[in-house]
């Protein structure tokens, strides 16, 4: 059977809503292109549903998808492979508008990261900014939720690539993380990559992620009345909140809900019933009566939540088969395969034109 004919289940949710991104990101994405004439920038634009006047409109909604198809497409159209890393080295607090002085203010840059992942939502819909804390080390990661969106090469470089660039402005020009990760593959990439990062640098990994050490993210700045920032921060905080608006507008039903959070565990920690409800503030015999009541369960949620990734996991150039069980929650890459096989009846080597 040719791959072509191979079809997994759609993340067909009518109701769901779409995942958005403020236009002040349009920014980076000009700043990276100052020498590309208005000839070729603005075909390219419109294309993607673009006008450079948005630029005046810092915090209007656009779709995110339309945003990450015009970043990949004008490094194709442009020959700038590295577009999203350019992007990344050239955003810094300025662009960030009234947040740079709430990160200034933030003390740590520990604290500085919390608040800008308590915005990431407002700033990026359906978009992860999360950490897990170590003895030696927090690890950050930022993933796109909506397995649609892809390839995303581009924005996720961007993306650690900009944390990076604000890291160094609120401490040192000289400092570094002790590893960057990124879900696409980084074949022919690496060079390029650790000159900028100045650490180990790893592709086709669950998650884009980077890894600082602790001492690094406690370090005070300097400041000469850390008492005053800690009252500013929290003043800063309130206002800005209140500029952004709610989170969401969209009431999302309850299978919806739980959908979410299967996503999000997947493939970071561990998926099962009683987590999820957990995170719903359910018990599990509540959680699985919701859903039963609902025409489902937990056991076609997660299945469902597998194949979508499975579809964009295999269709991703240089992904190992290892590294797709991973991210999907499975012990090993047996038991992925045949879970896959089950669904699709090949193999998920096969189907992705990779040796099993």
């Amino acid at each position: 059977m040719d791959k072509e004919t191979v079809s997994l289940p759609h993340d067909g949710r009518g109701g769901e809503e779409q995942a958005t991104i403020r236009l002040l990101f349009l920014n980076a994405f000009f700043n990276a292109l100052p020498d590309v004439a208005d000839g070729r920038m603005e075909p390219l634009l419109r294309e993607h549903g673009f006008f450079r006047s948005q630029l005046g409109t810092p915090y209007e909604r656009a779709p995110l998808h339309r945003y990450i198809a015009l970043v990949e497409n004008a490094s194709e159209k442009l020959n700038r492979p590295f577009l999203g890393l350019e992007m990344g080295t050239r955003f810094g607090l300025p662009d960030l508008g009234p947040f740079h002085a709430l990160l200034r203010a933030a003390g740590t840059l520990r604290s500085a990261l919390e608040s800008m992942a308590r915005f990431q939502s407002r700033w990026q819909t359906r978009t992860m900014l999360d950490m897990t804390v170590d003895a030696d080390c927090t690890t950050y990661s930022y993933r796109i939720e909506d397995p649609k969106i892809w390839p995303r090469r581009q924005d996720a470089e961007f993306a650690v690539a900009g944390i990076v660039t604000i890291v160094r402005q609120l401490t040192s020009a000289r400092w570094f993380p002790v590893e960057a990760h990124f879900e696409h593959s980084i074949v022919g990439r690496e060079e390029r990559l650790a000159q900028f990062f100045r650490s180990r640098v790893m592709g086709s990994q669950v998650a884009n992620k980077l890894v600082i050490l602790n001492k690094d993210l406690d370090r005070p700045f300097v400041s000469a009345a850390p008492q005053e920032d800690s009252k500013l921060k929290s003043i800063l905080e309130c206002h800005l909140l209140d500029l952004m608006g709610p989170e969401s507008m969209t009431m999302k039903s309850f299978v919806a809900q739980a959908e979410d959070v299967i996503m999000r565990r997947l493939g970071r920690t561990h998926v099962d019933c009683d987590s999820v409800a957990a995170e719903l503030n359910l018990s599990g015999r509540s959680f699985r009566r919701r859903l039963m009541e609902e025409g489902t369960s937990f056991r076609n949620l997660l299945q469902r939540a597998r194949q979508i990734r499975a579809r964009v996991i295999l269709e991703a150039p240089d992904v190992p088969l290892s590294v797709a069980a991973e991210q999907l929650g499975y012990s090993d890459t047996a038991t992925f395969s045949r879970a896959f096989k089950d669904w699709t009846g090949v193999s998920p080597g096969r189907f992705a034109r990779k040796p099993d």
